[in-house]
């Protein structure tokens, strides 16, 4: 098996990187929407 070049490398960790950059925005999405949520439902129920 011929060892592996910097492309190789490269084209192994570039997908690995883009999918937890995709993860990080999706969590802080998700929770900015769940605050929102949370804030808005605070409010009906209060009143």
């Amino acid at each position: 098996m011929p060892p592996l070049s910097a492309l190789d490398w490269i084209g192994l960790v570039v997908p690995f990187v883009v999918f937890f950059l995709m993860l990080i925005v999706y969590y802080v999405w998700e929770g900015r929407r769940e605050r929102r949520l949370r804030r808005e439902y605070e409010v009906e129920n209060v009143e």
